[in-house]
């Protein structure tokens, strides 16, 4: 499996992780196709191996191998306090995590399919005396955009990531 090459959301799905905590690592791409990025299992791995390796030289200090206990408690007490924030953001409506988000948005998108489906019947019965052709024409139109409205949902990951990318670039 370590020669398989999977795309960004796939490796994010495969970690559990968002795809936005993966673009964090910055993990080096193995192929680009595209806009699309793939990458291998074992480039990952020594991604994190390197992290982690960083994290423990930078913590560790250097004049004795102890790591510093204040450092600790001040790193983890700031880790604490912007937890904290995050969940009092979310409780309070002004942030969602992005899980959720996509969950809202695809049966919002489920919504849209089925009163798209409801159109030219409701139109009909309304109007009985408009011409059948133009319900025909108004049921294929419809049936692009519920077809385009469809489409959406596997676009969620990849709208959802330029929405952050900008709203990380505004801070």
């Amino acid at each position: 499996m370590s020669n398989h090459l999977v795309n960004k959301s796939q490796m994010a799905r495969h970690l559990n992780i968002s795809v936005q905590a993966f673009d964090k690592w910055n993990v080096k791409p193995f192929k680009r196709e595209g806009r699309q990025l793939f990458f291998l299992f074992t480039d990952v791995i020594e991604n994190r191996i390197e992290n982690e390796t960083k994290k423990y030289n930078n913590r560790v200090n250097p004049d004795s191998s102890d790591i510093n206990i204040d450092d600790e408690r001040a790193m983890l007490t700031r880790q604490q306090r912007i937890t904290q924030e995050i969940k009092n953001e979310i409780l309070e409506g002004r942030a969602i995590p992005v899980e959720a988000a996509r969950d809202v948005l695809t049966k919002i998108l489920a919504r849209i399919g089925s009163t798209l489906d409801s159109l030219a019947p409701n139109i009909k019965r309304r109007h009985p005396e408009i011409e059948q052709r133009i319900i025909d024409f108004i049921k294929s139109e419809t049936i692009k955009y519920q077809n385009e409205a469809s489409k959406l949902d596997s676009y969620l990951d990849d709208i959802i990531d330029e929405v952050v990318t900008e709203a990380e670039a505004k801070v």
